[in-house]
């Protein structure tokens, strides 16, 4: 997918200490691939809501601002550094 069809937002860095992973992320999609390939852990209730508002924004029913919101809040929720 070219990166101009993506639904961009202001990018949010992340530091996943426990899997000395960095990441910055730039559009819904992006998020969507750090939530399920690379996050530290796989529950909790804000992880489960930004997956869904990922699926959300990738089908236009939240905007990519939402999808940014809903990763950092999942960032917070698993101790993961955020860097906006």
């Amino acid at each position: 997918m070219k990166r101009d069809k993506l639904h961009q937002f202001q990018p949010v860095g992340l530091a996943m200490h426990e899997t000395g992973r960095y990441s910055v992320v730039h559009s819904v999609e992006e998020a969507a691939d750090v939530l399920l390939r690379g996050w530290p852990t796989d529950d909790g209730e804000e992880f489960c809501e930004a997956v869904k508002v990922c699926f959300e924004g990738m089908h236009d029913r939240a905007s990519p601002e939402d999808v940014r919101a809903a990763l950092i809040r999942a960032a917070r929720e698993a101790h993961v550094m955020v860097i906006e």
